[in-house]
């Protein structure tokens, strides 16, 4: 049955209209200072604002950045990425499921598409990075959150 254009007005004033996509973008770091490669060095996090959850989020990750990008840095490192949300408010659980992996060799022209997924107001996600030796060099990443909530998220980028 088709919405009456009162019950249209009501859905877009409780935001109902905002099922459209949006983005967000900037780039962030990886510090060859402080990664390492026994644990997960933190890329981004995700934090969606008060009464505005995120729905099928996806980050995009640029990782060839010109002269400062994974394929420009490395050659034989692998850098395994990880989806992590903060389900109880407090720890932090990575999601096997949305795990990738990609060498510097393999990254020229090329990008990584995470699903991040839901993300409710009381909890937050964050991208992980695990490298498989010693980065060598500062990296940066570009990206690009894409997702569908009636604000943007709080995105808090690691600056090298």
């Amino acid at each position: 049955m088709a919405l009456t254009q009162a019950e249209r007005e009501s859905q877009a004033l409780a935001g109902a209209d905002d099922a459209h996509w949006k983005s967000v973008s900037g780039t962030t770091d990886i510090d060859d200072s402080a990664q390492t490669e026994t644990s997960a060095f933190v890329l981004l996090t995700i934090a969606p604002q008060t009464g505005s959850p995120l729905e099928d989020s996806i980050l995009d990750i640029d990782l060839a950045k010109a002269t400062t990008g994974l394929a420009a840095v490395e050659t034989s490192v692998t850098l395994t990425f990880y989806v992590a949300h903060k389900v109880d408010g407090t720890n932090w659980r990575r999601r096997a499921a949305a795990e990738a992996a990609i060498s510097g060799t393999a990254a020229a022209a090329r990008a990584i598409r995470i699903p991040v997924g839901f993300v409710p107001v009381d909890a937050q996600a964050r991208i992980e990075v695990i490298a498989s030796g010693d980065v060598t060099a500062d990296m940066e990443f570009p990206y690009a959150l894409h997702y569908k909530a009636r604000q943007a998220p709080t995105v808090t980028e690691v600056a090298a």
